[in-house]
C-alpha cells in the first residue's frame, strides 16, 4: 500500500482525485486537504509516500509546501497551469497532471508511482539480505552481516559486536530480531542474537564466539540444534 494524501483547494477537483484514487487497491488515501498548511502536520509524521499536490492555492502554495517538509515523498503535481513544468523537473516530481485530470492520464501517473515503489522495494530487499544500518553517535553506520559476531542486550540499548569493533544503538531485542532477515542470525537467549557462522563450539547450554561465552536458553536450545548441520 502507498500512503497517499491530496492537497487541493478546489472542491470538485479534490473529489475527482479522491474518486480516482479509490480505483487503485494499492493507493491508500489517508486524507484530503483544501490547503497546504493543514497538510503539514500529517506530512511531518514521516509516513506519507505520495502527495497529489495542487500548486496554486491561497496561502501556502504547493511549491512552498515542498520547501517546508523534512523529506520529499513521491509527488504528482495537479495544476491548470502549464508554466510549472520546470519546477516539476527541479523537484524530481514523479508526474505532472493538467486539470481537469482524465482517468487515462491519472492511470499512467499512478503506474509510474507503483513502478518506482516496486524498484525501491527490490533494492531494499536486496540490501536487507546483506547488511543493516544502525544509528550510533548520531551517524548511520553500515554493518555487513558477515562482519557481525553477535548482538547483546544492555538495558534499553543493543551492543553490536563486530570483527572490527563494538557499536551501541537504541532498540529492543524483539524489534531487532524482526528486522534481521538474514537466516544465519538466530536468537539464542532473551539477551543475545548470534551470527551462527561465527560459532566456534557449542557445549551444554552455552556457545562460544571468539572468546565470548554466550548462554543458550532452554527454550532456544532445540531451535539452535535443529539449525546446524549436525553429523
Amino acid at each position: 500500500m502507498i500512503k497517499t494524501i491530496i492537497v487541493e483547494d478546489e472542491l470538485m477537483a479534490r473529489k475527482s482525485l479522491e474518486n480516482l484514487c479509490g480505483k487503485y487497491p494499492r493507493i491508500e488515501l489517508l486524507a484530503s486537504f483544501e490547503n497546504a498548511e493543514d497538510s503539514l502536520v500529517k506530512i511531518q509524521n514521516g509516513d506519507i509516500e505520495l502527495i497529489l499536490l495542487d500548486i496554486e492555492m491561497p496561502g501556502m502554495s504547493g511549491l512552498e509546501l515542498l520547501e517546508n517538509i523534512p523529506y520529499l515523498p513521491q509527488v504528482i503535481f495537479t495544476t491548470g497551469n502549464k508554466e510549472y513544468a520546470y519546477e516539476a523537473y527541479e523537484y524530481d516530481i514523479t508526474d505532472y497532471l493538467k486539470k481537469p485530470v482524465s482517468a487515462d492520464r491519472f492511470e499512467k501517473a499512478i503506474q509510474k508511482v507503483l513502478d518506482i515503489k516496486d524498484r525501491r522495494n527490490a533494492i531494499a530487499s536486496s540490501s536487507a539480505l546483506h547488511e543493516l544500518y544502525i544509528k550510533s553517535d548520531g551517524r548511520y553506520i553500515r554493518l555487513g552481516y558477515d562482519e557481525i559476531l553477535y548482538f547483546e542486550n544492555v538495558g534499553d540499548y543493543i551492543k553490536a559486536i563486530t570483527t572490527h569493533g563494538t557499536y551501541i544503538f537504541h532498540d529492543t531485542m524483539k524489534a531487532l530480531d524482526q528486522k534481521i532477515t538474514n537466516p544465519r542470525f538466530l536468537k539464542v537467549h532473551r539477551s543475545y542474537i548470534v551470527n551462527m557462522s561465527m560459532i566456534k563450539d557449542i557445549e551444554d547450554n552455552t556457545i562460544v564466539i571468539e572468546k565470548k561465552v554466550i548462554p543458550v536458553s532452554r527454550s532456544y536450545k532445540s531451535i539452535l540444534m535443529n539449525s546446524i548441520n549436525l553429523i
